[in-house]
C-alpha cells in the first residue's frame, strides 16, 4: 500500500505537506489515505444522470482501509502477531480501496492518460474523475 498509494498520489497531484529530509520520501500508507479521504470528499467524483457527485463509497473504503492499517499494520501500535483472519481482512480491505480508482464501466483508472486535463483526470468513459486543487 505504501508504494501503490505513493504512485497514485503523484498521478492525482495530491497536496501533501513537505517533510524535511528522508521523511518526505518515506511516507506510509496512512499519510496518503488520510489525504485521499480529506481531499477526496471534494475531488473524487462519480457521474450521475445529471452531474458529478462526491464518490462517497470510495471515501468510506479509503477510511476503512486507513483505520485497519493504523490498528493492525502499524509496527508501533501492534505486534507482528497478526492472525490469519486479520491479515485476510486487511488485505481484502486494502484491495477493495484500491479498486475504487478503477472504473467499473470502462475498466480504466481515474488517471487515464488520454483523459487528462488541466483541472482533472478521469477514466476513459468519464464515469469517475479526480478534480485537482478542489480540496
Amino acid at each position: 500500500m505504501d508504494v501503490e498509494l505513493a504512485l497514485i498520489a503523484e498521478r492525482l497531484k495530491i497536496q501533501l505537506p513537505y517533510l524535511r529530509a528522508d521523511k518526505n520520501d518515506k511516507r506510509m500508507a496512512h499519510d496518503f489515505l488520510e489525504r485521499f479521504v480529506a481531499q477526496g470528499k471534494k475531488c473524487f467524483q462519480k457521474r450521475t444522470d445529471k452531474d458529478y457527485v462526491a464518490y462517497s463509497d470510495a471515501i468510506e473504503a479509503f477510511d476503512k482501509a486507513d483505520r485497519l492499517l493504523v490498528s493492525w499494520a502499524n509496527r508501533a501500535s501492534h505486534s507482528f502477531d497478526v492472525v490469519r483472519p486479520e491479515a485476510v481482512k486487511l488485505i481484502e480491505t486494502c484491495e477493495k480501496a484500491l479498486d475504487f480508482f478503477e472504473c467499473s464501466s470502462c475498466g480504466k483508472r481515474v488517471w487515464f492518460a488520454d483523459a487528462e486535463g488541466s483541472e482533472s483526470v478521469q477514466c476513459q468513459c468519464g464515469q469517475i474523475r479526480w478534480r485537482y486543487g478542489r480540496a
